[in-house]
């Protein structure tokens, strides 16, 4: 947990990390419009803040124009390709992990964040960016080499097998 004089450092920092601000956000919601303002926030933060931040935060944000609709209404669960559906249990288990992390992922993101971009991209905003809205690409941001370290250790905390195998390769 984060500690409150912490928070407030953080909150005032330009330069703040976007994880810690996201975390903030989460443990502490009544700084949501602190976080929101700062000029580190991303785009995926500011949209959880509008949908799930306390009412200070949310007004705060539909005041620059932010609000859960304006970025595709509430936050959903994604449903699961008919690929993945028609492919039987027991063969999805027998793949091995590392070959399911190497191989291309299908891009379903209605953003178009794409395996290329997640895989090569150097601009940290949007690698944040492909890992809040295609986590479809999660595997291939693990792989990228500029991802920064607060990122990939979130990564590595999902407990995915084909995130794993692609941090590993990292190695």
């Amino acid at each position: 947990m984060v500690d409150y004089d912490a928070a407030v450092a953080a909150v005032q920092d330009p330069n703040a990390d976007p994880i810690l601000l996201a975390k903030i956000a989460y443990e502490n919601p009544e700084f949501g419009a602190n976080v929101a303002v700062n000029p580190r926030c991303y785009p995926g933060l500011k949209r959880w803040i509008a949908e799930f931040g306390d009412d200070r935060a949310r007004e705060t944000l539909a005041q620059y124009g932010f609000t859960a609709e304006a970025f595709g209404g509430p936050v959903q669960d994604q449903k699961p390709t008919a690929q993945a559906a028609q492919q039987p249990a027991a063969k999805q288990a027998q793949q091995p992990a590392a070959q399911a992390a190497f191989e291309e992922p299908v891009a379903t993101n209605p953003y178009g964040f794409t395996a290329e971009q997640a895989l090569t991209t150097t601009d940290q905003m949007q690698i944040a960016q492909i890992a809040q809205y295609a986590p479809e690409l999660r595997a291939c941001i693990a792989r990228n080499p500029n991802t920064y370290p607060a990122l990939i250790e979130w990564l590595g905390q999902l407990g995915d097998p084909a995130i794993n195998a692609a941090l590993a390769s990292r190695q």
